[in-house]
């Protein structure tokens, strides 16, 4: 089963469809690090073995959070969705990745025409 750790910027409505369709969802809020600063989210991540979801285009710096020691990073690029298509592309994405290794040691970053995965 897949498990994620939600950042705080992800509208909840997306962490019911994500459970609703049976993935292991944390939410930020959930863990007691609501107002934690990105390190310590990235941290509580790796530590708990859950890929970290997100719209906070921070994470994306790889010379600040090293993925070789992470279960995953998605982030969505938010401005180019509606709240029905992040959930859509997400899921969507989650199943091809399924079929080719899985997330581990990766970042995803999801726009609405292309995705880029960096090992």
């Amino acid at each position: 089963m897949i498990k994620f750790f939600i950042d705080e910027c992800i509208h909840g409505d997306v962490v019911i469809a994500l459970r609703k369709s049976g993935f292991d969802v944390l939410t930020v809020r959930e863990a007691n690090l609501a107002k934690a600063n990105d390190d310590c989210v990235f941290n509580f991540a790796c530590q708990s073995k859950r890929i970290l979801l997100t719209f906070d285009r921070g994470f994306g710096d790889i010379f600040r959070f090293n993925i070789s020691r992470c279960f995953g990073i998605i982030i969505i690029l938010v401005g180019q969705f509606n709240k029905d298509e992040i959930i859509i592309a997400i899921i969507n994405f989650l199943n091809a990745m399924e079929n080719s290794g899985g997330l581990k040691n990766r970042l995803a970053i999801i726009g609405k025409n292309k995705i880029r995965i960096i090992s």
